[in-house]
């Protein structure tokens, strides 16, 4: 009785998602002429060198390195600090560790732009301003409550016996931690860097506040300059927002089984 409806329900949801990117495909391949005159159809010759100009006009070279530089490492340092920070909050019973995990979720509710200002002269004063491990340490800072949340949930799912027979064994906290339990958290960990990774990568407003120099621009800030440089060649505009689509594309496919076990092993939990 209600497949029909929940049918006609997840094709209408299909078509609102596949028409933004229908478009943007098109338009990415097509001359300037056609996207005028056939704006919503495929191309009848498809114009690869819009990718070869966009990618010189844009200077997305020099953006792909910053961005890919910007993220592995932020990404990298989230996925280290927060499992290393996540395993005894899941992990203690006492008093301190409820309050320390309650206080690092607190993060959340705070509004990304509330200490804009207070960053900006923080930067300025360590003289990281124009500089992008000062980013880098604002995508790890703002990142690492989620991070934290994510992991804390999952390692309460993994059985203690296996740290215990570790324990006795003779080994230490420490290493019990990164021979043992971090390599049954590989689900939670593609989750973590599949989204700060997606995170990062898109984020605008930091690399544009924080970044005044044009050979540190992010993929997002470069693509916005070439906006109001090109604003009337939109073939060329598109062609650049699908090259900077394609990392975080490849990305997920290749740790897409890992996200979903991970979130459907525990990652909400806890």
């Amino acid at each position: 009785m209600w497949r029909i409806p929940s049918l006609i329900i997840l094709l209408i949801w299909v078509a609102l998602v596949a028409l933004p990117l229908w478009i943007l495909l098109s338009i990415a391949v097509k001359s300037a002429q056609e996207e005028l005159t056939n704006p919503l159809g495929w191309p009848h010759t498809i114009q690869w060198g819009n990718f070869t100009t966009a990618w010189d006009s844009a200077g997305l070279d020099t953006a792909f390195f910053n961005s890919i530089m910007i993220t592995s490492i932020s990404v990298i340092c989230l996925v280290v600090f927060g499992a290393l920070a996540a395993y005894p909050l899941a992990r203690s019973t006492a008093t301190w560790s409820r309050n320390i995990y309650l206080y690092f979720v607190s993060g959340f509710v705070l509004p990304g732009g509330l200490g804009l200002v207070a960053l900006y002269k923080e930067l300025q004063t360590l003289g990281l301003l124009d500089n992008q491990l000062g980013i880098m340490l604002l995508e790890v800072s703002g990142g690492l409550p989620f991070v934290i949340f994510l992991y804390t949930g999952f390692i309460k799912t993994v059985p203690r016996e296996l740290e215990e027979a570790a324990l006795i064994d003779g080994a230490g906290p420490l290493r019990t931690f990164w021979q043992i339990v971090f390599p049954l958290l590989t689900p939670i960990t593609a989750t973590v860097i599949i989204v700060s990774s997606l995170g990062i990568w898109n984020d605008f407003f930091s690399p544009l506040l924080f970044l005044q120099s044009s050979d540190k621009q992010t993929i997002p800030v470069a693509i916005y300059s070439f906006v109001g440089q090109y604003n009337n060649q939109w073939t060329s505009i598109f062609s650049a927002i699908v090259l900077s689509l394609v990392p975080i594309i490849v990305l997920f496919l290749v740790l897409q089984r890992y996200f979903i076990r991970g979130i459907a092993g525990g990652a909400l939990k806890g």
